[in-house]
């Protein structure tokens, strides 16, 4: 049990710092983003870069922040039945569909990783003008789907204490903005 809680009490702190470092990326691509309006629409004069490097960093921003999202409980729920039923039917469908959840990310991180190892090997650039390295942009997608199977793995460890004892073994102790009603901070 000790290890267990150990895990999923490493893997909600990780996500959750990780998220806090991540959330300070939206400062730069705005910064770009403000560069190349003032660039473009009053000085006349738009550069090679600006567009593409914003791209870089809200697709990095994504991917970094998925797992953080699972984490706060902010995918998608289909509510219509799952919102009706006791706990312990919640869970027990969180686990039959964390099946797909462990499918689909599993293949992601795979592929994503042969294609970030390839990058990292021939120097990947863009096929821009200005040609930057591609493979920091590439390495973002495994290592985020990393972080979110890790999660899933924490959530489907927590529904399957739900399943075997009726309410939540391991309640969440990272502090999550926005996240469930059980979430509390850490003294």
């Amino acid at each position: 049990m000790a290890v267990i809680e150990a895990y999923l009490r490493f893997t909600d702190w990780l996500n959750a710092k990780f998220a806090w470092i991540v959330a300070f990326m939206i400062c730069p691509m705005l910064f770009i983003m403000v560069w190349e309006i003032v660039m473009r629409y009053f000085l006349n004069s738009p550069s090679h870069w600006a567009y593409e490097m914003s791209l870089f960093i809200f697709g990095a921003y994504i991917v970094l922040g998925g797992a953080y999202t699972y984490l706060a409980g902010g995918h998608i729920n289909v509510d219509i039945i799952w919102g009706r039923l006791p706990v312990r039917g919640r869970a027990l469908v969180d686990v039959l569909t964390s099946v797909f959840a462990f499918l689909y990310l599993g293949v992601l991180f795979w592929v994503s990783l042969e294609i970030t190892i390839n990058s990292w090997q021939i120097g990947e650039t863009t096929m821009s003008h200005w040609k930057p390295i591609y493979y920091p942009v590439r390495t973002t997608l495994p290592v985020g789907c990393f972080l979110f199977l890790m999660q899933v793995l924490a959530q489907l460890i927590r529904n399957i204490a739900i399943l075997a004892k009726g309410y939540d073994v391991f309640p969440i102790r990272t502090y999550v903005p926005g996240g469930t009603s059980d979430s509390t901070p850490v003294g």
